[in-house]
């Protein structure tokens, strides 16, 4: 009996503990299916077939975007444990910059305008001996005319140590000292570049940089701004050469640029600076009539007419304007003295697939064109070729030529004009002949044409 009663007493035992351990057996899965279940690719997923209340409580995952994305598994409340989710870090974007791989060359152009800048300057204001050292009984190198600019690189009582850049003649550059009285301080004067090579012009010195416009070698730019060098670029703006570079600012790589001297007056357009300011300005290649050719004197006309087809993509020779239009007006086409009738110039450009608009009224007289017709042509983006009085042009009322020329109208600078003058440049001793500026007073005075039948005459361009 007792046997019997302790047998029955160790099953008990047993049982409890099997019990127990299967318990505990399914917790754990439970547990560990519930942990794994986020981690389940989808395809394993249990199929769920029809709603439930456990299926409607239970959280969805958001959808894959695109088609054919999985379909979700759905995990019953009961056992889901949704893990806190760990928030993705924020990486700095970091500031675009230029990377130093300026040559020896770029930084010792860079180096060069720094010091410049930061230089002091000096003038002389009377004819001072540049001596070989700071006394009265030094050499004399040369005698420095007035108003001479130098470059103070070092002093001592009473004496200046200067840098003198020479004149480009018989008096050559170098150091030499002056005395400290024959001079007075003045601005540091404005460095002037060159492109060395063909390069690029960019709207920053930074990586964010866009790309503005080629620049051909020898472009001619000035060093602007308080902070002219950032990185590898130099802060530059730009007076064009009349044709493929527009008046411009920028930056350049100091790769690209050269030191060069300061430009005269026959090397800047009268208009430049405030160009670059312009409200309107339609890119009208610029021509010159002074070619060397037998007719050059005589050509303004045709020349003015190229000008204007050009900027309509028609890059037309000289010489075959000119002999349309002489054609056009019956005169002989080796004639080197026959001028241009306005008509005549207004036929070619007709053959050439152009609008003359404005020359002429409904009755078939000419047009008589004011101020306003011409400024609001220009904002139309018509180039408006104008009959005008030579001597009534800035700069020409002591010219001893009294006849009629021809210019052609490109812009607006506020209340001003800008225009194209076929003659211009070093050839006549004058500034460029591209991008000059004048009043609307001063182009109603030279409208005025002596040829009183073609005073205030014009016509603009347009496509038809």
């Amino acid at each position: 009996m007792r046997l019997r009663d302790h047998r029955e007493v160790r099953a008990r035992r047993q049982s409890t503990r099997w019990r127990f351990a299967a318990a505990g057996g399914v917790l754990t899965l439970m547990i560990g299916a519930a942990c794994l279940a986020p981690l389940a690719p989808a395809a394993l997923a249990p199929h769920v077939s029809g709603p439930s209340t456990a299926s409607a409580a239970a959280p969805v995952a958001p959808a894959a975007s695109g088609a054919g994305a999985a379909a979700v598994p759905v995990v019953p409340t009961a056992i889901v444990f949704k893990p806190t989710p760990t928030p993705a870090p924020t990486l700095a974007v970091p500031t675009p910059v230029v990377a130093p791989t300026l040559t020896t060359g770029g930084l010792s152009v860079l180096a060069s305008i720094q010091s410049d800048r930061a230089a002091q300057w000096v003038r002389n204001t009377m004819e001072t001996p540049l001596r070989s050292g700071p006394n009265l009984n030094a050499s004399v190198f040369t005698t420095l005319p007035q108003w001479t600019l130098l470059k103070q690189i070092g002093s001592q009582p009473d004496w200046l140590l200067v840098l003198y850049s020479g004149d480009g003649d018989t008096r050559e550059a170098g150091p030499g000292w002056v005395k400290a009285s024959d001079v007075g301080g003045v601005d540091p004067p404005t460095v002037w570049l060159t492109a060395s090579r063909t390069g690029a012009l960019w709207s920053a010195a930074d990586a964010s940089a866009k790309h503005l416009e080629d620049l051909p070698s020898s472009t001619l730019m000035e060093v602007i701004g308080t902070d002219y060098i950032h990185g590898t670029r130099v802060h530059v703006r730009l007076p064009g050469d009349g044709r493929s570079v527009p008046p411009s600012e920028g930056w350049i790589d100091g790769d690209s640029v050269a030191r060069t001297g300061t430009p005269s007056f026959r090397d800047l357009p009268r208009a430049y600076p405030a160009d670059l300011r312009a409200d309107v300005r339609i890119n009208v290649p610029y021509r010159t009539q002074l070619d060397g050719s037998d007719f050059a004197e005589a050509n303004c006309g045709p020349t003015v007419l190229g000008m204007a087809l050009e900027s309509f993509g028609l890059n037309e020779p000289a010489t075959d304007l000119r002999g349309q239009v002489l054609s056009s007006e019956n005169f002989s086409s080796d004639d080197s003295d026959a001028g241009s009738y306005i008509w005549a110039l207004a036929d070619v450009a007709r053959g050439y697939g152009l609008q003359p608009r404005g020359l002429y009224d409904g009755d078939g007289t000419l047009h008589h064109w004011s101020i306003d017709d011409i400024r609001n042509s220009v904002r139309n983006g018509q180039p408006v070729i104008v009959q005008v009085v030579y001597r009534g042009l800035p700069g020409r009322e002591d010219s001893q030529y009294y006849g009629d020329h021809y210019v052609i109208i490109t812009g607006l600078v506020g209340d001003q004009f800008l225009y194209n003058d076929p003659i211009g440049g070093r050839v006549a001793n004058e500034s460029p002949g591209y991008d000059r500026v004048m009043t609307a007073a001063e182009l109603q005075r030279a409208m005025h044409a002596s040829d009183t039948e073609y005073a205030f005459s014009a016509f603009s361009l347009a496509k038809n």
